[in-house]
């Protein structure tokens, strides 16, 4: 399973999917479902859902989903010698930003290389050596020497730009990789079609890989909105504090297992986030049991996920977020455990298995 989930995950990381631009991912999403023996379908904003059909049609049908889109930005403008300008596309942080290779998409489908420059460092002057630009200060240098050139590659406003998709494995079960966020979330969906269409459950699930997540959270609403599911549950990576810069400040641990959010909530722009219903907390409590897995928990204020808008759907949906852990979050590099997703993803199994008509859904 965790060699399966690896392969998953490194195929994943390497396909750029920009958020409006996931079709290459989605392409892999429906590949791999259809492997599994399923019909995926691609709704009109380009979410991916399959079907697991259950043995009882009494029974509560659950959504599971992940977002398969990455944050980015887009082509805002290019100066008359080629050097382009960024709009963003998500919560960038500006701090890693230079020197940070990217990779612009074309209008043929291809990408192209490109670096976001930096000052030369003697050239830097002492009071701006400390200093974070802004994007909008930012420009990415492709080698072209004209606006002209540029175009003739066939990138214009409004194209997509990535950071360079990278793969590169650590010590242990430990991957440094781009878009972990949420392409790990997408690998265990993928584990899960594997294991869940190879036993009946009376429940039926939809696997959803959705998009627009970075994009103030579209996909999967409209998603829930077409499947009308019960209760759902959302696959996303979630910072960490084992690190040095953040010890003492939760309990979340790379390598600790799967998490679950009992509370979270963004506190500035998209003023949302998911209180974990009740039930839905005490189901992954007897998954966690069943499996022997110990699941570790978090509430915190700082961020959301695509939970907050699919909460509202079909007269209130029973939602809960979980996850694995990913160090540097938004980063051009990130860090996971592939264990903690192998771990997630059995614990998600058991959920599954254990909704009957009885469950109970009272709060």
């Amino acid at each position: 399973m965790l060699e399966r989930i690896g392969g998953f995950v490194e195929t994943l990381v390497l396909a750029p999917g920009l958020c409006g631009f996931e079709m290459p991912v989605c392409e892999i999403m429906k590949r791999e479902f259809a492997a599994c023996g399923l019909k995926p379908e691609v709704d009109t904003l380009g979410n991916c859902m399959a079907k697991i059909e259950g043995t009882d049609p009494g029974a509560p049908v659950i959504m599971v989903f992940a977002h398969m889109d990455s944050l980015g930005f887009f082509v805002k403008y290019v100066d008359p010698d080629g050097f382009i300008k960024l709009e963003r596309a998500g919560g960038i942080p500006e701090k890693v930003l230079p020197m940070t290779e990217v990779c612009i998409g074309t209008c043929s489908g291809r990408y192209l290389d490109g670096v976001i420059a930096f000052k030369s460092h003697h050239q830097t002057p002492p009071e701006e050596k400390y200093k974070v630009d802004r994007y909008q200060q930012l420009y990415v240098d492709i080698g072209a020497s004209s606006r002209e050139e540029v175009f003739s590659l066939g990138i214009d406003v409004g194209s997509p730009v990535i950071y360079k998709p990278r793969h590169t494995r650590l010590a242990g079960n430990r991957v440094l990789a781009t878009f972990l966020d949420d392409r790990g979330g997408c690998a265990a969906l993928l584990e899960l079609a594997h294991t869940l269409t190879a036993e009946p459950r009376p429940a039926t699930v939809w696997l959803v890989a959705s998009v627009l997540e970075e994009y103030n959270l579209r996909g999967a609403m409209l998603a829930a909105r077409k499947i009308k599911p019960d209760m759902s549950i959302d696959i996303d990576g979630g910072a960490p504090y084992d690190t040095p810069d953040l010890a003492g400040e939760g309990h979340l641990r790379l390598g600790g297992g799967p998490y679950m959010d009992i509370y979270n909530f963004h506190g500035r722009g998209t003023l949302n986030g998911t209180i974990a219903h009740p039930a839905m907390v005490r189901l992954a409590e007897a998954a966690g049991e069943k499996t022997g897995i110990r699941i570790q928990r978090q509430a915190y204020v700082g961020g959301l996920t695509d939970s907050s808008y699919v909460q509202f759907e079909n007269g209130g949906i029973m939602c809960l977020d979980m996850g694995f852990c990913i160090r540097y979050c938004h980063g051009p590099c990130e860090v996971c455990d592939l264990g903690d997703i192998e771990r997630l993803t059995e614990v998600i199994r058991a959920m599954t298995n254990l909704v009957d008509r009885s469950f109970d859904r009272s709060r």
